[in-house]
């Protein structure tokens, strides 16, 4: 057992006043006194830390939180809740420095806890925003300059390679590489605010070694197209994309030769797939840096409307509202961009498929988005890469 330091001690507990505060502040409002005193908690811990130091630094890097310049992902049990809320506002560091006011913690700990678009602003003695990592420092292949090139996700291609990366890794059993799906569902939700038409964004047939991550992509694109048509806010959209991303993760546990035979199968092979929703929530519970959404989209994306589907429950009932938007998204990647480039429906065929599974297996209202969206101008019939 290691034996933790008295500062190491103070430290966790300040992750934890950070992480519940917040949780107080966005269930309660800042006015409430549950909400004021957990404030105050807070900044009685901040202050005491900055007693002996002229500033505190968090600072998010991967998926690692480090805090000083000390790695605390594993030493503090309130780390994967704060990572969790800083990727969620898009923080990489957050430094507090002495002369650090009451006000300045409740007004920085209530933009943390909206749930809206607004920024969390810095302040006299709170310092927010991203690491700057120069061009150079990200080791990419030189450009035109000279320079080092920095590897954005605007390409569809670039996208589908960090999803097939974060799958072959976890397949292999390695951790999930949370923070990197996490860009991909960010770089998809920018893309849309350019572009809103989902389709757009879909990547094309790579072959059978790539399906796995195209499909995921686009699955996550058409989920978070759909929702953010809907007036989805944008924490709640990231978080749909990266359970978008990784419904199908208990498929990468699964025989290789099975998958490659997935939709030929039949008799106690068709009962291992079955199993897979079971499997990824297994997995993903394992893993804190997931939002738990995408735990429950894992489990329940092949439960119908109506209740029926798979895993088999001992009583139906209807799935989780994100579970069943996903559900639409996977049906309509299935039937148009399946295995071999070619769909197994025309558009209007799909059209029609929705229109006979609408309120049964699919949710009525997002069947029903879908088709608006297929009744627009033709969809390309082949995904542009």
């Amino acid at each position: 057992m290691t034996v933790r330091s008295e500062w190491e001690v103070r430290v966790d507990q300040t992750i934890g006043e950070l992480a519940a505060s917040t949780t107080t502040v966005g269930l309660y409002g800042s006015s409430h006194p549950r909400a004021v005193q957990a404030v105050q908690r807070l900044a009685s811990q901040l202050d005491s830390l900055l007693g002996t130091e002229s500033e505190l630094a968090f600072v998010l890097l991967g998926e690692e939180l480090f805090i000083q310049g000390r790695p605390f992902t594993r030493v503090s049990r309130h780390a994967a809740s704060l990572i969790r809320r800083f990727r969620r506002r898009d923080i990489e560091h957050a430094t507090f420095q002495l002369g650090l006011t009451l006000e300045e913690v409740g007004g920085f700990i209530g933009d943390l806890a909206r749930t809206d678009d607004s920024p969390v602003k810095s302040r006299p003695h709170v310092q927010v925003g991203q690491v700057e990592i120069s061009e150079r420092e990200l080791g990419g292949p030189d450009d035109a300059t000279g320079g080092k090139q920095k590897h954005k996700l605007a390409a569809v291609r670039d996208r589908v390679t960090v999803i097939q990366e974060c799958f072959a890794d976890f397949a292999l059993g390695r951790d999930l590489a949370a923070p990197d799906l996490g860009r991909v569902a960010r770089a998809l939700w920018i893309g849309l605010a350019e572009e809103p038409d989902p389709f757009r964004h879909f990547a094309p047939w790579e072959g059978e070694d790539r399906w796995p991550a195209v499909h995921a992509h686009n699955v996550a694109a058409l989920s978070m197209g759909l929702a953010r048509s809907s007036g989805i806010a944008t924490a709640l959209g990231l978080d749909l994309g990266v359970a978008a991303l990784v419904h199908d993760l208990g498929k990468l546990l699964l025989p290789h030769e099975v998958m490659a035979r997935e939709l030929e199968l039949a008799g106690d092979e068709l009962e291992l797939i079955f199993d897979h929703p079971r499997i990824g929530l297994a997995a993903l519970l394992r893993n804190s840096q997931i939002p738990p959404l995408a735990a429950i989209v894992a489990y329940e994306h092949h439960l119908n409307y109506n209740g029926t589907g798979y895993p088999r429950l001992a009583r139906p009932r209807r799935p989780h509202p994100a579970a069943r938007l996903v559900t639409v998204a996977d049906s309509f990647v299935v039937l148009f961009t399946a295995r071999g480039g070619r769909g197994q429906l025309t558009r209007e065929g799909t059209i029609i498929w929705l229109d006979e599974h609408s309120s049964t297996v699919l949710d009525p209202s997002w069947a029903g988005a879908l088709r608006e969206m297929l009744e627009q101008p033709p969809l390309p019939a082949q995904p542009p890469g």
